[in-house]
């Protein structure tokens, strides 16, 4: 009995781990620069990732992502704790995929971000397609860019992906903390699609406070659970309208997170910093490639990214991704941009507007390096040069690997 137990136990967890594997992606990137005005200040920040994901078998995986920003190490010291280090789990999650009826079907629980749009991971993952995000919002803190709507709790989701063709839709369910640190829950329909000159990654939804103070300071003060007298609408979508070899194609971003619906005599408007818009043109002239990219993001989302200093902005970048030296492969490029500090798409008509407009430059390449590809990038802030301001210069040095 002994025996047969153990072959038994034995024939099942290796029918189950026969096709196990580890797959993964690895990053983390430095920036070096002057923090005063006068004299010279060196200051370094360091920001990194790990994503990683577990195939058990065919049916079931487990996947978890991590970053880490740090303070100034040249300030803290690079052999020092830094209290003011972020540490953040950006995924752990576990899905079930069952393919039938022409159809592939996940089901996925979650605890942090997940498919946010933006990120594009539901549609890499669920259709395949190549990452087409832009230049503009790359960062060293996970696989994903900038995200347009950050869809991040604990929840659960559901898709449907067709095997005819290249469409794939699911539901998502999931609580969270909104801006008034209310807990909220949220229900939201991904919509996702890869066709030749279509690329189509969108989410929207709808999210209802759980609980609230009422009345708050008066004797009548309570606790109330689920008062829906306020829904707040959100949504987030990648539009690619051509593709990576078309002569000309344009990418949009476009996201909000909070756009209430109540009665008019409380209602809450959505305010031009609360909208994320990117417009970006390309052309592919052969070797040469040009973007075009102009756009208008919330504070929290231009403070994760490498290049843009301002919230409001339009950025050149001209580059040529085809080069080769012996066995290496690389790219060259250069980054021109305006930008405008605290302003917004709907300041610009202010008096002051120019007062806060910043040049830059940032020419950059990217090396093919054991296995994994190595970005050297030398940003030259050419207003804030002349005005003597901190940070007109940074050095960014950064590395990815998938594993």
């Amino acid at each position: 009995m002994k025996k047969t137990l153990i072959l038994l136990l034995t024939g099942i967890s290796s029918g189950l781990f026969a096709t196990s594997f580890f797959s993964g992606e690895t990053g983390a990137g430095s920036t070096f620069t002057n923090k005063k005005e006068s004299g010279f200040e060196p200051a370094v920040y360091i920001n990194g990732f790990f994503a990683g994901q577990l195939t058990i078998s065919d049916m079931f995986s487990l996947r978890g992502e991590f970053s880490l920003r740090t303070p100034d190490m040249y300030d803290n010291g690079f052999t020092k704790e830094a209290d003011d280090s972020i540490f953040q789990i950006n995924e752990l999650s576990a899905t079930i995929t069952k393919s039938f009826a022409g159809s592939t079907h996940t089901l996925s629980g979650f605890i942090g971000h997940f498919e946010s749009p933006g990120s594009q991971q539901y549609i890499i993952r669920h259709l395949g397609v190549n990452k087409f995000s832009s230049f503009v919002t790359e960062n060293y803190l996970g696989q994903s860019g900038s995200e347009t709507y950050p869809l991040c709790g604990i929840g659960g989701a559901y898709s449907l992906t067709l095997k005819s063709i290249p469409f794939s839709t699911g539901l998502v369910i999931s609580r969270s903390d909104n801006f008034e640190d209310v807990k909220q829950m949220n229900a939201d329909l991904h919509l996702a699609t890869a066709f030749r000159y279509l690329t189509l990654d969108f989410l929207g939804g709808v999210g209802a406070p759980l609980y609230r103070v009422v009345d708050e300071g008066t004797p009548q003060e309570r606790d109330v659970y689920l008062l829906i007298d306020t829904l707040y609408l959100h949504m987030g979508l990648d539009l690619l309208l051509g593709n990576r070899i078309s002569p000309f194609s344009i990418f949009v971003q476009y996201g909000f997170e909070y756009f209430p619906v109540k009665s008019p005599d409380t209602a809450k408007s959505l305010v031009p910093s609360e909208i994320y818009l990117l417009v970006e043109p390309r052309f592919n002239l052969g070797d040469t490639k040009i973007h075009l990219t102009a756009y208008s993001m919330p504070e929290d989302r231009i403070a994760k990214m490498e290049l843009p200093d301002d919230t409001l902005g339009a950025n050149l970048n001209i580059f040529c991704d085809t080069l080769t030296t012996g066995r290496r492969n690389y790219t060259l490029g250069f980054n021109g941009s305006v930008s405008f500090e605290d302003k917004y798409y709907n300041d610009l008509e202010d008096k002051d507007f120019l007062d806060s407009m910043n040049i830059k430059v940032a020419p950059y390449t990217n090396i093919e390096a054991n296995g994994g590809q190595l970005r050297l990038m030398m940003q030259l802030g050419v207003t804030k040069l002349a005005k003597s301001k901190p940070n007109a210069i940074k050095l960014n040095i950064g590395y990815k690997k998938e594993l």
